[in-house]
């Protein structure tokens, strides 16, 4: 005969159950299943605002050394690109020229009328056409990196929002963790009585003991996980980490179609910055070109001789680029390699980009699928299994151990779909790195 204390506490766990059961089919697939909260958990202050996913992506972007980096390198870029495009320097020289050093006029400045003390200036004049292309080399650099800025400001929103992903995982699973753990001590304390009564042998009582051992170390492991991930998030947004997660996912809209984010990737910031190098690449062709016509540089100058007449002169120097073999023609052809090299790197990085795409498109639909599974067949057979044990024990058909492995079993499967769902988020962030502007609210341009 079943005992009232054992059907009472059946009774308080059925009713649990039932509740759990019941959010867990009304849940959305567009959704992550909310765990049932446990008494166990870190307390949270209600001063204190919940960290939402939208609001992890937000604090990553401030104060980020990364993007502070790429801004400061575009400055610099920018400023080179004014001082590339003009006139070097005049320089300005001055000397002792034709003083003897032997007969009788040696080391006298005003016996020979040759010497003379000079004072110069000059200046070069490189080609109109290279210095704006060494202008625009620079300039292109800049957009080089303000590419790269845009390119990283997608990561760390990517990276950002997966750390997110991870502590969420880590604070749910330890909350269905917990709720393991109070059931694996029911089963404890419902053993240890019987085994006193000798209705239980001790066999049976330190097999629960053991696996409410285990089932505490996966506790543990839980924990440890939170500490840790908590820890990630904070490389991207320091102390805010450790305010409390929200209880609940909100994603952003779901991403385009296929071919909508295939053709997002070809302009994807980092494509961009290819393209920008492959302009730059032909900067540096032209650039090559322009060394086989010459620079020519003017100097005047003034000579003072004491006790002779004073001189005044000119002169005009003119490159002879006659010699290319080694010169010219070596780094014509090197700036032709290195624009193919681009050019290779940006098809090649098309393909991994658009193969990526393609998988965590998969992915996504893929999770989503197996989390409708869960919610349409698998929890509701696991819920009908608790039932049927619970009424398998009321009738004295089966035992109450069936009733906890049951309920165990379940929360297991919740862990399992919360994994699942969490990929789906994951797969979700990483096809969003991939869209458009347009198709990302808040995005920078």
């Amino acid at each position: 005969m079943v005992t009232k204390r054992k059907l009472a506490l059946v009774s308080a766990l059925t009713s649990t159950i039932v509740l759990v059961s019941t959010a867990s089919q009304s849940a959305s697939l567009d959704a992550l299943l909310d765990p049932p909260h446990h008494v166990a958990e870190r307390a949270t202050d209600d001063a204190t605002p919940v960290l939402s996913l939208d609001e992890a992506v937000r604090l990553s972007l401030i104060d980020q050394p990364i993007l502070s980096g790429h801004e400061a390198v575009i400055n610099a870029n920018e400023r080179q690109a004014i001082a590339a495009a003009q006139l070097p320097d005049p320089k300005l020289s001055g000397g002792l020229k034709e003083l003897p050093v032997d007969t009788r006029e040696a080391f006298s400045l005003r016996r020979d009328n040759f010497t003379e003390f000079t004072v110069g200036l000059s200046q070069e004049f490189p080609r109109a056409d290279k210095r704006r292309l060494k202008g625009e080399r620079k300039q292109l650099d800049a957009e080089t990196e303000r590419a790269a800025l845009n390119s990283d400001r997608r990561v760390i929103r990517r990276d950002a929002s997966l750390a997110w992903l991870d502590v969420y995982e880590a604070e749910q699973g330890l909350t269905l963790a917990r709720s393991l753990s109070a059931e694996a001590a029911l089963q404890v304390q419902s053993l240890e009585k019987d085994y006193g009564n000798g209705k239980v042998s001790q066999a049976d009582w330190t097999a629960a003991k053991v696996d409410a051992g285990l089932v505490q170390d996966k506790e543990h492991d839980w924990w440890h996980r939170s500490l840790r991930m908590r820890a990630g998030l904070a490389r991207w947004i320091g102390d805010e980490a450790q305010r409390p997660l929200a209880g609940s996912l909100s994603l952003p809209p779901p991403p385009s179609a296929l071919p909508e984010l295939m053709s997002a990737v070809d302009h994807h910031p980092v494509i961009d910055g290819l393209d920008i190098q492959i302009d730059a690449s032909a900067t540096d062709i032209a650039l090559a070109r322009q060394a086989y016509k010459p620079d020519f540089s003017v100097e005047g100058y003034v000579a003072y001789r004491p006790g002779f007449s004073d001189f005044v002169g000119i002169q005009v120097s003119v490159g002879l680029p006659y010699f290319t073999k080694n010169r010219q023609d070596p780094e014509l052809s090197a700036a032709f390699e290195r624009s193919r090299s681009v050019k290779d790197r940006k098809q090649d990085l098309l393909r991994e980009m658009h193969a990526r795409v393609s998988q965590d498109y998969l992915d996504w639909h893929h999770y989503r699928e197996r989390v409708g599974e869960f919610d349409t067949a698998i929890i509701p057979n696991a819920m009908r299994r608790i039932e049927e044990a619970r009424g398998a024990y009321q009738s004295g058909r089966g035992s109450f151990d069936a009733v906890l492995l049951a309920r165990r079993s379940l929360l297991d499967i919740q862990l399992q779909r919360l994994a699942l769902a969490v990929e789906a988020a994951r797969a979700q962030v990483r096809l969003q790195y991939f869209a458009s502007p347009q198709d990302r609210p808040g995005e920078f341009p």
